[in-house]
């Protein structure tokens, strides 16, 4: 469902866009609506809030650029981190998300002169930092029953986060976006 310009929905998404993309112009958003996705999301956010003592857990709006052919698998089926991997597993063998949009601008295919980015709700809830050997984050406590819910790339001040199970993500928004015309004054 294409966002009008003039909420505040709309104005969340392109500030959040704009804080690293500034020579972009957003030229629509989309808000994907894919209910079943949502309920297993909100399910496994009620499992991570129990399995964490009842305390709110960490979610955040990331970026995701990705290659065309995907969108519509992504938007229906949810992000797989099988089909991850091409452009590196750094931090482990997972979905790969950013705070920063021009981070995962890199990754964007672009189409003609425009590119699509994902932004994603992600429960990241606790993380720690990742390596390339991980199928999954490593336990957190002694006996080995409990797990981190995310790695990253940095604990103090995260750019990349990791998630390895797909219930933890809801693709929420699609972005469609160009480079401004560079103008020329004489």
């Amino acid at each position: 469902v294409q966002i009008s310009n003039t909420t505040a929905e709309y104005n969340r998404i392109k500030q959040l866009f704009h804080q690293t993309m500034k020579n972009y112009t957003v030229l629509k958003i989309q808000r994907i609506q894919n209910p079943s996705l949502w309920k297993v999301f909100q399910w496994q956010k009620e499992q991570m809030k129990r399995e964490n003592g009842g305390k709110e857990v960490n979610e955040r709006l990331l970026f995701h650029g990705t290659k065309i052919n995907f969108v519509e698998a992504i938007c229906v089926h949810n992000f797989d981190w099988r089909i991850c991997g091409s452009n590196g597993t750094n931090y482990g063998k997972g979905s790969y998300f950013a705070r920063d949009a021009s981070y995962s601008h890199a990754y964007c295919q672009p189409m003609v002169k425009t590119n699509i980015m994902f932004v994603a709700r992600v429960l990241v809830g606790e993380y720690v930092k990742g390596n390339a050997a991980y199928v999954r984050p490593p336990a957190k406590s002694v006996d080995g029953l409990r797990f981190y819910d995310s790695c990253v790339d940095n604990e103090l001040n995260p750019l990349i986060f990791v998630v390895f199970e797909k219930y933890q993500i809801y693709p929420e928004y699609l972005i469609e976006y160009a480079e401004e015309e560079k103008k020329c004054i004489l």
